[in-house]
């Protein structure tokens, strides 16, 4: 923040929406939850049984773990190491309603787990999973340096598949927020629970459906006086999906996703807040083997919500990205 510029976007910022707006929703938050998220990537590495499944809409991942195709054989490689590099463009980088600043983002992600089985349990499969993984997020536009962030995720999660159609997921995450001094700026405990249909249209294309349900249990330092966990929430999320093998290696996924998120408090912290979410993507990726990918992405996020203090939004960001799955 030392430079003019800098100092002109944040106080355009302030201008937009009062300051306690940042508490009741930081833009990291934000950018965590829209930007599209790099675990497994919206495709399909093929699409046979045992393979990774598609995340349903962006960050998915980011809170259930990357998720497998129903009818699972075992894995002799418990271990799996996710690189992952991507480079793209958003249109409102502070979601604002008015003042949008457009920016390119540099996401890197590393991500370690542990997944073990799956194990026959009663009619079923059981698949647990664990796992530590981070994020760093770089804006391009000089102004919004001073927003970038580091996202550190460690979760627990048990996927249990029942037949080749039919998945219950479920688990526990717990994220921090850095800011670019490595300070603590919100942290989560996440529990969730959800399942998912895949119906085969055909060989070569599948229809993922899918509903969760979570809750996040937030913690904001109390810089500008308030509840340090006025973002507390319940969210419900819905997501349609469809995987389509174009060719051996490339792999096509339309998406739809609605989320309704009910917050205890809004900004003023005198009544209930209800915000809506839709977002709508394609994802392209081709696959060079079973570890190596490129892809190329689109995705468009709207936003409302009934707290007049926050804003409602639109943003659509696109890009590219590479990543490196290795399972020992």
């Amino acid at each position: 923040m030392k430079n003019r510029e800098a100092l002109t976007v944040i106080a355009l910022i302030l201008t937009c929406c009062p300051v306690v707006s940042l508490r009741a929703q930081p833009a990291a938050v934000q950018q965590l939850q829209n930007a599209p998220q790099t675990q497994q990537q919206n495709a399909f590495s093929s699409l046979v049984s045992g393979t990774t499944a598609p995340e349903l809409y962006p960050g998915e991942n980011s809170d259930i773990g990357p998720q497998r195709i129903l009818r699972m054989s075992p894995r002799p490689t418990p271990w799996e190491l996710y690189l992952d590099s991507q480079y793209f463009y958003t249109s409102n980088a502070t979601f604002s309603a008015n003042q949008k600043f457009g920016s390119a983002v540099f996401v890197n992600t590393i991500q370690l787990s542990y997944s073990p089985g799956p194990y026959k349990l009663g009619p079923g499969t059981l698949a647990p999973s664990a796992g530590i993984s981070s994020q760093w997020y770089t804006y391009g536009r000089k102004s919004l340096a001073p927003f970038s962030f580091d996202a550190q995720t460690g979760f627990l999660s048990a996927k249990y598949n029942l037949g080749t159609h039919w998945q219950i997921f479920g688990g526990v995450n717990y994220t921090r927020l850095l800011n670019p001094d490595y300070k603590e700026t919100y942290r989560e405990f996440l529990p969730n629970l959800g399942g998912q249909y895949l119906f085969s249209i055909r060989n070569n294309l599948i229809l993922i459906v899918s509903d969760e349900i979570a809750y996040h249990s937030t913690y904001v330092p109390p810089v500008f006086g308030g509840s340090p966990s006025i973002n507390n929430r319940w969210d419900e999320t819905v997501n349609l999906a469809v995987a389509w093998q174009l060719t051996d290696h490339l792999i096509a996924q339309p998406y739809y996703r609605f989320q309704y998120s009910y917050y205890r408090t809004d900004t003023l912290q005198t009544s209930h807040r209800s915000d809506y979410l839709q977002t709508t993507g394609l994802t392209m990726a081709y696959y060079f083997n079973k570890a190596a990918s490129a892809r190329v992405f689109f995705n468009y996020n709207s936003k409302k919500s009934s707290d007049t203090f926050v804003a409602d939004y639109q943003e659509a960001d696109g890009g590219l990205g590479v990543s490196l799955d290795v399972k020992f």
